[in-house]
This record gives C-alpha cells, sequence and structure tokens, in this order.
C-alpha cells in the first residue's frame, strides 16, 4: 500500500482549503515579501518571459538562501498561493513551532532533504528529484539561477542585509516519457538531463558572481 503523507494529521492541512482568515494572513505575507523584494533588497528578473503561463511547471535552482523560495514566486507575480514547495521534513516540520507557522502562508510540502543551502558563491550538486518529479508528471522544468540571497541572508544569520538580487530564468525543459520496458534508458535520462541543468545553473551562477556578487561587503 503507497503511503500519502495527507493521510497523516500533521500534514493533511495541504489537501483543505484556507479559511478566509488565513487567505487574508497568507496575503500579509505575500505583500511582506513583495515589498521586502521590491525595495529593500530589489530583484532584477531576467528571463521573464520563459516562465510557461497556464500550465503547471517546477522551478529548479540553486539553492543558497531560505530567501530563493521568495524570490521564485516574485519573479512568476502569481503569489504563494500558486505554489507548493518540497520542504526539509526534519528542519520544517519536527519543529512545532515552524510548522505552525509557515504552514498558515505557504504550502510547505515535507520531504527528506535531497540535499541544503550551499554557502556563498558556492553551488551543491544536483539530485535528480526535480526531473525525476518531472519525467513523472509530465510537466517541464524551469531552471533558474539566483545570486544575491546568499548574501543579503546567509546562512546561520537572523537579518536580511539591502542587498540587490538578481534571478535569471531559463527556457522551460519539456521531458521525455518511458514505458517500464525502458528502466535502463529512464534512470540514464534522469542523470544526464540534471546534469546538463546542474552545468547550465553553475555556470552562470559563478558569472553573476564574478560580475557583481564579490562587490558586495558581507560582514
Amino acid at each position: 500500500m503507497k503511503y500519502s503523507i495527507l493521510e497523516d494529521p500533521r500534514y493533511s492541512h495541504l489537501a483543505k482549503p484556507k479559511t478566509p482568515l488565513l487567505k487574508f494572513f497568507s496575503f500579509l505575507f505575500d505583500l511582506y515579501a513583495n515589498t521586502v523584494l521590491t525595495f529593500y533588497t530589489p530583484v532584477t528578473i531576467v528571463g521573464k518571459e520563459n516562465i510557461p503561463k497556464n500550465e503547471p511547471f517546477i522551478f529548479a535552482s540553486n539553492h543558497n538562501s531560505h530567501m530563493d523560495i521568495a524570490v521564485l514566486v516574485y519573479a512568476t507575480r502569481l503569489g504563494y498561493e500558486h505554489f507548493g514547495f518540497l520542504a526539509a521534513k526534519d528542519y520544517w516540520f519536527d519543529n512545532n513551532f515552524r510548522r505552525r507557522f509557515f504552514q498558515n502562508f505557504i504550502n510547505l510540502i515535507p520531504i527528506f532533504p535531497e540535499g541544503e543551502r550551499g554557502q556563498p558563491g558556492v553551488m551543491k550538486r544536483f539530485r535528480k528529484g526535480a526531473m525525476r518529479f518531472a519525467v513523472g508528471l509530465d510537466i517541464p522544468i524551469v531552471p533558474a539561477v539566483i545570486s544575491g540571497t546568499e548574501d543579503a541572508w546567509p546562512r546561520k544569520t537572523r537579518f536580511m542585509k539591502p542587498v540587490p538580487i538578481t534571478i535569471e530564468v531559463f527556457p522551460p525543459i519539456y521531458p521525455e516519457q518511458f514505458s517500464d520496458s525502458e528502466k535502463r534508458d529512464y534512470n540514464k535520462y534522469l542523470s544526464t538531463q540534471t546534469k546538463i541543468m546542474e552545468e547550465m545553473i553553475s555556470e552562470r551562477y559563478a558569472q553573476l558572481r564574478a560580475s557583481n556578487g564579490d562587490n558586495v561587503s558581507v560582514d
């Protein structure tokens, strides 16, 4: 029997519509995030035309700060209600305060983490999870590279700094489909496409850091 997180009472809220009060709180959170990203840590969006219209998709990007998901949402201007975020179960959900607070504002989906945030200027190796979801759900992956969040709100710091942020969105990758008899080709495809995406994002991330990120003074 397949296990569904929605059967767990801790996560059942993911399948339920929000009450008017929680929708209002979610709106306030969205307004706060957009205000910060517009005025305090101004975000420059490159390649917004590559974001699919009127179809679901998966964002895949480098991850160096908790601000990254906010920047991805900001690039679409759709609001948090339209997104679900894969979040490390052991960090976001095993802590009662974090779980109860954030479940009221954004749609966090618990998983065991494939990785963790990298240090400023360091992009960690990509895993195959995003591409596996894309193939399984038959929806495109939209690669993106984010630069500046690692300096605006780095790991182990409490407050954000007024650092400009850039997000560059690449054209969507539409996955191939495989039958059960093509398992070997399927696994090879996941590895190959993940590696291509990692190299593309890593190269552009290094370029952005070299062009403007290194000019930022970090305490």
